[in-house]
């Protein structure tokens, strides 16, 4: 396939962010038409440079094809919108019936959405997927957190009294753990935004709620002893929250255009977040609360920083450094 041609097709499946299976048809139907096109304009008498411009040209920038493809192919069936919002709705409904405290329980949820996220993971990374991501990294993400201040905590105690909080092997197993969990994490996340990095906002959507719900538990003593009437009471709240967390992704799913994902995903994490702020019974000052907020809208809207670090480690069409072919793994047809 003539190289130019072909870095044409590798920028428009590059901005295309969809999953690899829809990108895979898209891609070949694009390059069946612009084939085609060569070769009527190749009749006519042209060349099959001057075709080939000719026919990119007509077509437009590949820019251009990929955002109207998109805002076409991204929209979600009611199929995938149920299985997305199922995650949220199970939350909401383990707050809601006062279940959150029943581990074992707790625990199924977590090993079901765990194997639906590989099941879905393996079938080709439907949009539907990273919702059920989200609450599978959600476990090690926090577990992560509490090892990390564990660490610090231990660190400290050892800096300035000489003996550690717990055992020496316990130090050394959250020195190992943090790095670890850390790295699978990271190779997640590159993977995601690699296809998109509003997927990656997506599958980050109930961090903010989760981090601030971990929070006021070890506030009021720990996990184990959490089944009070003081953290029950916001159990409602928290219903809500995840609730509105579904209807969220529903729409996500349910819109084209990216500019207005970006906008949504922007205004229901600072509404959520001021009413979860305003729902946990101690004061917040109005600054704290502000800053709050900010972090976890900068949070989630963080994977398009390394959405545009990633792009500039890539070669971007047209240009080709030292005029070396870019082969892509379907664009094998040749001419």
């Amino acid at each position: 396939m003539d190289v130019e041609l072909q870095n044409y097709l590798r920028a428009f499946t590059r901005k295309l962010k969809l999953d690899p299976k829809k990108n895979r048809e898209i891609a070949l139907e694009l390059q069946g038409h612009l084939e085609e096109k060569i070769l009527e304009l190749e009749e006519e008498g042209l060349t099959y440079r001057e075709a080939l411009t000719r026919a990119m040209r007509d077509l437009g920038g590949p820019d251009l094809i990929a955002r109207d493809m998109y805002s076409v192919h991204s929209r979600g069936n009611w199929r995938d919108i149920l299985l997305a919002t199922l995650p949220h709705l199970l939350l909401a409904s383990l707050f809601a019936l006062h279940l959150w405290t029943r581990y074992t329980l707790v625990a199924v949820v977590l090993i079901g959405v765990t194997f639906v996220t590989l099941r879905g993971w393996k079938a080709g990374r439907p949009n539907w997927t990273y919702t059920w991501l989200g609450y599978t990294m959600a476990a090690p993400a926090l577990s992560w957190l509490m090892a990390l201040g564990a660490l610090a905590y231990g660190s400290w105690r050892l800096v300035t009294t000489g003996s550690l909080p717990f055992s020496y092997p316990m130090y050394m197993l959250l020195a190992a753990y943090v790095p670890f969990s850390l790295w699978i994490m990271a190779r997640v996340l590159v993977r995601v935004v690699r296809q998109d990095w509003l997927l990656a906002s997506l599958t980050a959507l109930p961090f903010p709620f989760l981090t601030s719900w971990m929070l006021f538990l070890n506030w009021q003593g720990g996990l184990w002893p959490a089944n009070s009437a003081v953290v029950r009471a916001t159990d409602t709240e928290r219903a809500l929250v995840f609730l509105a967390l579904a209807v969220t992704t529903g729409v996500f799913l349910k819109i084209g255009r990216r500019v207005v994902k970006i906008a949504l995903l922007t205004a229901s994490t600072v509404v959520l977040v001021i009413s979860t702020v305003v729902a946990i019974p101690f004061s917040f000052g109005i600054l704290s609360g502000i800053l709050i907020t900010l972090a976890s809208v900068a949070f989630l809207l963080s994977p398009a920083v390394l959405r545009s670090r990633l792009d500039r480690k890539e070669p971007s069409y047209p240009s080709i450094e030292g005029g070396e072919e870019v082969v892509t793994h379907w664009f094998t047809n040749a001419r």
